[in-house]
């Protein structure tokens, strides 16, 4: 496993070995201490601030608890840490794995998060495809894309970005699967080169496609990250946002991340979706897989974390309440976007042309309609924001391997959502 070189690993001085010692015995005095809660001069309804670079401790436990519930399983709290978003997670674990320079996979179809986090961090994004096969995406590459989730001219690959720009080219030939797709990664970019990933992401279900990763690709994904020794990051932030029949945990016809053995994995969660609650600022990293590469994982991790601090005490004595309302809210929050997807696949039923269609979603929070590639997404939006005061996001937002394709939130009240969405079909038929 190659971790980057950002972080420093060398042993403690002199002196804070000395401080170690004498801390133990409880005789120390830190006359240069600069921590004001354990000398009389913080808020008093705040408790004396312990610095815990995996977060409170009392709040892992609360979480691993939670979890284990949820799920069914063991969760160590020694493996959490405890942060402000899933974005500084995945900013963390790119630090943790990648020099400037270095690469990281991403799916596509994908939100551009991804790519703007890994670009503050200096690290470039490839990506491996996936591919609408009629009724569902597959992590597959058929349909004209390969590795890097591009459109293709014959066996050249032209990656197009939204600004309409295309980054260069690059013979490339096809697979059929995503273990073949992985292994031409590998041989073009031997194990060790600058160009090898230096981690996998898998984003489960996926933004905006709403595609989780079924049995057969999710063994496929993590038996690669294991047998290459690449991590994987897993981001599952919408993983409890089912939107056909709910079931238990292990009933699910998708498997989390969450806790995986055979694989390096860091796993992604949080309050924002969860909780419904963006502005609340709690997420989390639970890391997981065979236990020498945990421990080297987060004897690094846990360098970083310390740089930042960012999970406050006054978070942690609000989590157990917030853990304890997840599953009302997240409940209320699946039943709003069942109810206009339900209401969206009557007004697709009820278009006159025809033409239009569902992607249909597994999961998450959007749904992505489709409809005549000659239907410009441009002229569409702009339209509708003129005459209507109506907006959506455009297809090419997420890289969509094809044209004619806009995404739609389900969390809308139903109304608005209902109305607003018959004048965006309308609108398409006008152009169609």
């Amino acid at each position: 496993m190659k971790f980057s070189n950002r972080v420093d690993l060398s042993a403690p001085n002199a002196i804070a070995l000395a401080e170690q010692k004498a801390s133990a015995k409880g005789r120390l005095i830190k006359l240069a201490d600069s921590n004001p809660t354990r000398h009389g001069l913080g808020v008093r309804s705040l408790p004396e601030y312990r610095a815990e670079p995996r977060g409170p401790r009392a709040a892992r436990e609360a979480l691993a608890a939670f979890i284990a519930s949820r799920d069914e399983r063991r969760v160590d709290p020694d493996r959490l840490y405890l942060l402000s978003s899933t974005s500084q997670a995945y900013a963390w674990l790119i630090k943790l794995f990648c020099d400037p320079g270095d690469r990281i996979l991403a799916p596509t179809p994908g939100y551009p998060l991804v790519e703007e986090l890994a670009r503050l961090e200096a690290v470039e994004v490839d990506y491996y495809p996936l591919t609408w096969v009629g009724t569902r995406w597959e992590m597959s590459v058929t349909g004209g894309l390969n590795l890097f989730g591009v459109e293709t001219e014959g066996n050249v690959a032209k990656r197009v970005r939204p600004n309409g720009i295309a980054s260069d080219n690059s013979a490339t030939p096809w697979g059929q699967t995503l273990s073949a797709t992985l292994r031409y990664a590998d041989e073009v970019r031997p194990h060790g080169s600058a160009d090898t990933p230096r981690a996998l992401i898998a984003i489960n279900p996926n933004n905006p496609t709403g595609s989780y990763l079924n049995p057969e690709e999710y063994k496929e994904f993590v038996d690669f990250a294991a047998n290459a020794n690449i991590p994987i990051i897993a981001d599952e932030v919408f993983f409890q946002f089912e939107l056909g029949e709910k079931m238990s945990q292990k009933a699910r016809p998708h498997d989390s991340f969450a806790g995986e053995s055979r694989a390096l994995t860091f796993t992604l969660d949080g309050l924002s979706k969860n909780l419904a609650a963006p502005g609340v600022k709690v997420a989390w990293i639970e890391v997981s897989g065979p236990d020498e590469l945990v421990n080297e994982a987060q004897k690094r991790l846990d360098i970083i974390a310390d740089g930042y601090l960012p999970f406050s005490d006054a978070l942690a004595e609000k989590l157990p309440d917030w853990l304890s309302a997840i599953s009302d809210q997240t409940q209320r929050t699946r039943e709003r976007c069942l109810e206009n997807l339900q209401s969206l696949a009557e007004l697709v039923s009820q278009e006159p042309t025809g033409t239009i269609s569902i992607l249909t979603p597994e999961g998450g929070w959007n749904a992505l309609l489709r409809f005549p590639a000659h239907v410009d997404e441009d002229e569409l939006l702009t339209g509708l924001i003129r005459d209507s005061g109506i907006t959506a996001q455009p297809g090419y937002f997420f890289d969509m391997p094809f044209r004619g394709v806009v995404s739609v939130s389900l969390l809308l009240e139903p109304e608005i959502f209902r109305a607003a969405t018959a004048k965006l079909l309308a609108a398409v038929s006008r152009l169609i």
